[in-house]
């Protein structure tokens, strides 16, 4: 009678791993992508910086000073608002607003966790921080919250040397940030995104006149020469802000 073998085989092959899921694990585990990080030094007592979360898209310093319906006392306290932005520079929906004494900041505080703003219930909160660090934001925004513009929809072969020769009618500065810089894929920073570019205005009314005269243009790609006929791309602008 044959003898059976009672030992298990035992494989010997390496489990495959899914990549997505292999880079979805190391993001995670990675605490420069975590959305929540930029809020991690909330304080229990007053202190001189308001964080302001829940904001509808789009709000400007201008907004936080006059649209939430603060007195002009407590408007005029406000030495500074930072805008957040998470590490991969996606807009966070909310800022720091830094005071110039506690009692104004808690005042503030107190008017803004009551307040609805554009449809939006505001959440407010004490910080020990007016700005958290964020090298992303360095790199492609600075100080310049206001005066740098998203532009995108160009072809993918423009260069950025091209789009300072188009828009060199318009004030576009050279300091700690170039003026005109290739955009970051958005959600992943050590990628490029191909056609869009950031654009760092001498000011801010500079940088409103280039979004109202760029956004919806039209670009008409030169490809006469490959024998491709010529496309056209519509060209879109805002203000990171």
């Amino acid at each position: 009678m044959p003898q059976i073998s009672t030992r298990l085989a035992i494989s010997t092959d390496k489990p495959k791993i899914d990549p997505v899921q292999h880079r979805r694990e190391v993001r995670r585990a990675d605490p420069t992508h975590s959305r929540r990080s930029i809020a991690q030094d909330i304080s229990t007592t007053p202190t001189k910086v308001v964080r302001v979360s829940n904001l509808p898209p789009g709000t400007t310093a201008t907004d936080i000073r006059h649209s939430l319906g603060l007195t002009d006392h407590i408007a005029t306290e406000i030495s500074a608002v930072h805008f957040e932005f998470d590490f991969n520079l996606r807009a966070l929906h909310s800022c720091r607003v830094e005071f110039f004494n506690t009692t104004s900041a808690s005042e503030f505080a107190l008017h803004a966790s009551k307040k609805l703003f554009a449809g939006r219930k505001l959440q407010a909160v004490f910080v020990t921080r007016k700005i958290v660090p964020n090298p992303t934001r360095d790199k492609y925004i600075g100080n310049s919250l206001g005066r740098v513009v998203f532009l995108y929809g160009y072809p993918q072969h423009v260069h950025k040397h091209q789009v300072w020769d188009y828009y060199r009618s318009y004030d576009l500065v050279d300091t700690t940030l170039p003026g005109v810089q290739q955009a970051p894929q958005i959600g992943e920073t050590f990628l490029v995104r191909r056609g869009a570019f950031l654009l760092h205005f001498a000011t801010e009314a500079e940088a409103r006149r280039f979004v109202r005269d760029v956004y919806g243009s039209t670009y008409i790609s030169k490809t006469e020469d490959s024998g491709q006929p010529k496309q056209e791309y519509t060209l879109k602008a805002r203000i990171l802000q």
